[in-house]
């Protein structure tokens, strides 16, 4: 997919796409985003507080977590959750730096990866460890990205936006997720009006008390009360 076909702009929400050599994204009003001399365009409007990086330490400590092996058996879940079948588009909202969107590239090299985040120092990261295209967004709108255009949104330990990412999945999508083994119950509650529990796996060999990998298919429609 190129880099357009992702993105809608978040001033007017109308479909970006690529300009001639490939150095911004334009909508049919106009608005025009460049992308950076570090490979991701940067989807903001105004300024965020919100929208920062963490410390090189810190994020230094969570490579060496995921680099130490304490987490393969996360990545080797979500791997084997994936659907099966033609090339896979996934959007990836972790936080774990793409170390799981790497396993899932090195297992299909047909997937297309787009990173998402609104740290530029995590996004640059994960773009690099994955191959990924990457997208810096505002963690408080809707995220600037098409409707129906994935096939999996991963979320590794990170926030969960369960409408915007029922929005993103194209019919017959799944949602896999990483969490504290003791959040499941929590999180099936969260994510019940938009997506229905599928799979769980759970990785006792991890730090704490271990994790549930999540798999969740989005529902045709909310339900609503």
């Amino acid at each position: 997919m190129s880099r357009g076909g992702w993105f809608v702009c978040p001033v007017c929400g109308r479909e970006l796409e690529g300009v001639a050599g490939g150095g911004a994204l334009r909508c049919s009003s106009g608005h025009a985003f460049e992308v950076g001399k570090r490979g991701y365009v940067a989807l903001v409007v105004g300024r965020s507080a919100l929208v920062r990086s963490e410390a090189a330490s810190l994020l230094d400590e969570v490579d060496a977590l995921w680099g130490s092996g304490a987490y393969a058996g996360v990545a080797e879940a979500v791997v084997a959750m994936l659907p099966a079948g033609a090339a896979v588009r996934v959007v990836d909202v972790g936080a774990d730096l793409g170390h799981v969107a790497e396993a899932v590239r090195s297992a299909r090299s047909d997937a297309d990866v787009l990173v998402v985040s609104s740290s530029p120092g995590r996004l640059v990261r994960a773009m690099g460890r994955a191959g990924a295209e990457g997208v810096l967004v505002d963690p408080v709108r809707a995220l600037p990205v098409r409707d129906g255009v994935a096939g999996v949104v991963l979320c590794a330990f990170g926030a969960h936006r369960p409408a915007e990412f029922h929005r993103v999945l194209a019919g017959g999508g799944v949602l896999l997720l990483a969490v504290d083994a003791f959040q499941v119950g929590a999180v099936d509650d969260d994510l019940y009006p938009w997506f229905e529990h599928d799979q769980t796996r759970i990785v006792a060999e991890t730090p704490g008390e271990g994790v549930a990998v999540l798999r969740y298919r989005r529902r045709r429609r909310p339900i609503t009360w």
